[in-house]
């Protein structure tokens, strides 16, 4: 039987532990944690970004992570930990899912943008 986007998104959402923006943000200015948006280029033009975070668009995930592809972004290392965020939390998810399915073992969801933002979380 195929899959669903649904059932993409339950798999994803189980595998992938959430974490609240509060928390989140004590692991800020930790240098073995990165955060990661995985929204759009315009989304981030529109909105802004955590702060510090990368840019690794959803489609690009797997590129991005793999540091032996040439697009590997230095950034993104196995042992660190990743937080994911997006517009709403489900490209989150799907990105982690794909980030321990290579192989990461730290990855959180912290949902979206707006969350964070409406936490009191800084961004650029």
């Amino acid at each position: 039987m195929s899959k669903t986007v649904k059932n993409m998104l339950e798999e994803a959402f189980a595998k992938v532990p959430m974490v609240e923006p509060k928390e989140a943000m004590e692991w800020l200015n930790d240098s073995d944690t990165i955060f990661v948006d995985v929204r759009d280029t315009l989304s981030i033009q529109d909105t802004g970004k955590v702060k510090g975070a990368i840019h690794a668009e959803r489609g690009m995930i797997e590129f991005f992570a793999d540091q032996e592809h040439e697009l590997g972004k230095e950034e993104m290392k196995p042992e660190k930990r990743v937080i994911l965020y997006c517009g709403a939390g489900g490209q989150a998810a799907l990105a982690g899912k794909t980030l321990i399915d290579m192989g990461y073992q730290k990855v959180f969801n912290v949902g979206s943008f707006k969350g964070w933002k409406d936490a009191g979380g800084p961004t650029d």
